[in-house]
């Protein structure tokens, strides 16, 4: 993975950085800290990341990395879905907002409509349409 990310001279540094942040690991874990997850390894060797630097650059960029590319495959399908022939001529910020809520429709649908007009009310007191 190293030389497939071209981390620089990572197979030699990471001949040594793997064993130090493994003993260091095992010193937090007897202190109570526990890592589980590559997001919380990238937490936890944040602050050591001069030290660790090619290491915590892989972590990073392992994190990063889609596991499938069903995501990505599944926002060009919503797009094809919104981007009509009769709506060809949507701004580019309209259509991403579009897409962002056909994507994440399940959050949208949770949305209290009411909520989010009696907060528009009260941040926008100059208008000419009445909400209330």
């Amino acid at each position: 993975m190293a030389t497939k990310y071209d981390v620089h001279l990572s197979a030699e540094d990471l001949v040594y950085e793997v064993p130090q942040a493994k003993r260091l690991l095992n010193r937090k874990a007897e202190e109570g800290v526990v890592v589980e997850t590559l997001q919380q390894l990238a937490e936890f060797l944040e602050p050591y990341k001069d030290a660790f630097h090619s290491l915590f650059r892989l972590i990073i960029i392992a994190i990063v990395l889609p596991v499938s590319t069903a995501s990505c495959e599944r926002s060009f399908s919503t797009m094809r879905q919104i981007k009509t022939y009769l709506r060809n001529s949507m701004a580019d910020g309209r259509l991403s907002n579009l897409a962002v809520l056909s994507t994440e429709m399940k959050r949208a649908k949770a949305l209290d409509l009411d909520n989010v007009v009696d907060e528009f009310d009260s941040v926008h007191q100059n208008r000419r349409i009445a909400l209330h």
